[in-house]
């Protein structure tokens, strides 16, 4: 588990638009991009949040990751892929 690499990217992503861009343009090639483990690419080009907190990364760096490339209208999504069990 590489959780300051993560919470690195997850970081970028929600503090600076261009790196958001980047990401949606191309999630796992950004995803590839920090020293992750095979799962930990796949969950983070999936946006899945919730899988991501399984793996203890910071909620609100999730929050802010997540509203930066799927905007605060997807917020219901967020929510459910954060109280979807494993």
């Amino acid at each position: 588990m590489s959780t300051n690499a993560l919470e690195k990217a997850l970081w970028l992503i929600g503090t600076n638009p261009a790196e958001a861009a980047r990401f949606r343009d191309n999630p796992r090639g950004y995803a590839d991009g920090f020293r992750l483990d095979e799962a930990e690419k796949a969950i983070m080009a999936a946006m899945n949040v919730g899988a991501m907190a399984r793996r203890d990364a910071n909620t609100l760096l999730l929050m802010a990751a997540f509203i930066a490339v799927r905007g605060p209208q997807a917020m219901a999504d967020y929510m459910q892929s954060m109280n979807t069990p494993a």
